[in-house]
């Protein structure tokens, strides 16, 4: 499959979670140039591929793997510590001492 003019999650190595990665070009070897898209840059405008949106081209890394949307991804285990069913305590505002003070006079 080509990936090359997609932009495409990449997990890379020492990272938690998939980055967002504009696949440039593939070389002869059969590895990717790819740009990052720039700090600020909207979501829904990576699209578009503006020159200016992105970064310089850098090669991406031999452990580097190319995800498809929806089979990587947060999943909430079923085990979770926070579960929609337990009700949350509400905390009441404690009165200051200067205050019971002040109704007392």
């Amino acid at each position: 499959m080509t990936y090359v003019g997609k932009i495409l999650y990449v997990e890379l190595p020492n990272t938690k979670s998939p980055r967002l990665r504009w696949i440039v070009r593939k070389r002869e070897d059969g590895r990717y140039i790819i740009r990052t898209p720039k700090i600020g840059v909207l979501l829904r405008d990576l699209d578009k591929k503006r020159d200016s949106d992105y970064g310089k081209e850098t090669l991406m890394p031999l452990s580097a793997k190319i995800v498809e949307r929806g089979t990587s991804g947060s999943k909430r285990r079923s085990g979770s510590k926070r579960s929609g069913s337990k009700k949350r305590r509400s905390h009441k505002k404690k009165s200051s001492k200067k205050s019971s003070k002040k109704r007392n006079r």
